[in-house]
């Protein structure tokens, strides 16, 4: 596992939650709810023996719901093909399979641009998964990719980089820590979802709305 990723993600998250509480802030509201869909790019953290550049690409959406004027619950659903990476004594073993991955955290608001999340996930495959890259001469280490369900935690920050009444377009770079994978198993995960983001319902009426009321 690539620790120096996983401590910037944590180093961030950690920075992000610890602004001064009297800044400027985005104001939520009890009651509102948020819907969001689109693209998200991953790979998997592993850099080694049969690796592919790039990144894949998944489908992502998620609903928000404001909790309080500074925080939100959000359930987020993701389909993707995911690779999970196991080794033992210098040969290696990726496969791939396709799964849902279902997360349930809390967000936090910070400013009218900014936020972060937390949530705690648990990824489920879809069909049978596939041997990608095998270099072990008999039956290979078991992954993750082989299990019922996989469970970790998932870290994010975003930005929100337009907006125009009830919708806005918004930038999210995620980690995902696998909390159930096996000794020397690579299955974390780093990502960038771009989602366009529509208040669907609550106590607030977009400023545009309220314009074209008038």
């Amino acid at each position: 596992m690539d620790h120096s990723k996983l401590i910037l993600s944590i180093l961030s998250f950690i920075l992000l939650f610890s602004f001064n509480e009297n800044s400027e802030a985005y104001i939520p509201q009890r009651g509102n709810v948020h819907t969001s869909i689109g693209p998200y790019f991953f790979r998997t953290n592993y850099d080694g023996e049969g690796s592919e550049p790039g990144y894949k690409t998944g489908v992502n959406w998620v609903i928000i719901g404001d909790v309080n004027d500074r925080g939100s619950l959000e359930f987020t659903t993701t389909f993707m093909n995911k690779q999970f990476v196991g080794r033992d004594d210098g040969y290696v073993v990726i496969e791939e399979t396709q799964v849902v991955h279902a997360a349930a955290g809390y967000r936090r608001w910070f400013g009218e641009r900014f936020s972060a999340v937390m949530s705690l996930y648990t990824s489920y495959p879809l069909g049978d998964s596939e041997k990608i890259y095998n270099t072990f001469p008999g039956n290979p280490v078991t992954t993750y990719a082989q299990e019922n369900a996989e469970t970790g935690l998932d870290f994010g920050l975003q930005a929100e980089l337009w907006s125009r009444g009830r919708y806005a377009l918004t930038t999210e770079g995620r980690y995902s820590w696998a909390l159930t994978k096996k000794h020397d198993e690579f299955s974390d995960q780093y990502g960038l979802m771009i989602v366009i983001r529509y208040f669907f319902q609550g106590q607030n009426t977009p400023r545009e709305d309220i314009d074209i009321l008038k």
